[in-house]
């Protein structure tokens, strides 16, 4: 096989997973994980049984893909609206943001995934990995903004850790039970806890 070959090969290889991965994001957020199948998925792809088992081998493996994805794309549009803040120390916008991408769509995955990890073992082992490379992504970008001046980075992941955890829950309930007329007193409570936290983390 020549050169070219194997690269047109691995191009459309790559366009497959790539086809596959969308289609499971998209079926979790729009029928839910437990709903999903691989007809489902494939049909939604346009490919074939074999063609998802010639490039997973298992359907918890395409999961996994499909919630690591979920993650990067979480974790870059987080990073890109930081970035266009006008100022890196607000902690009440960089919150704000952070809420903000807990309600997209595509955080349902990971909703979804953590959600029925509780009562499915092989599930959960399948996404340890990627759950906490997720979380170390959003904490460790966090840990350079202006905004983490001072504070251990131990501390920070310990409050970052907190934050998504409390933006994720607020989402699921929202999801069912939209509140937005407390929305912001909800989130000036949330942002005068982690500014004392961050205060006192500065000053011990």
């Amino acid at each position: 096989m020549t050169a070219q070959a194997r690269r047109q090969q691995a191009e459309r290889r790559a366009g497959t997973e790539a086809k596959l991965i969308d289609a499971t994001i998209q079926c979790i957020v729009e029928i839910g994980y437990h709903r999903m199948s691989v007809r489902e998925i494939c049909q939604r792809a346009g490919v074939s049984h074999g063609g998802l088992f010639g490039r997973f081998d298992t359907l918890f493996d395409l999961i996994v893909a499909a919630a690591v994805e979920a993650g990067r794309r979480l974790t870059a549009g987080f990073i890109a609206a930081v970035a266009e803040l006008p100022d890196g120390a607000d902690l009440a916008a960089i919150l704000e943001l952070l809420r903000d991408s807990a309600r997209v769509p595509t955080n349902a995955v990971w909703i979804e995934l953590n959600v029925a990890a509780r009562t499915d073992p092989a599930l959960a082992a399948h996404m340890a990995v990627a759950r906490a490379e997720y979380r170390a992504a959003i904490v460790e970008h966090a840990v350079t903004l202006p905004v983490a001046a001072g504070v251990a980075p131990e501390a920070l992941r310990t409050v970052g850790s907190i934050a998504l955890q409390y933006f994720d829950a607020s989402a699921v309930t929202d999801a069912a039970f939209p509140t937005p007329e407390q929305d912001s007193a909800q989130l000036a409570a949330f942002t005068t806890m982690v500014r004392a936290y961050l205060d006192s983390v500065r000053s011990g």
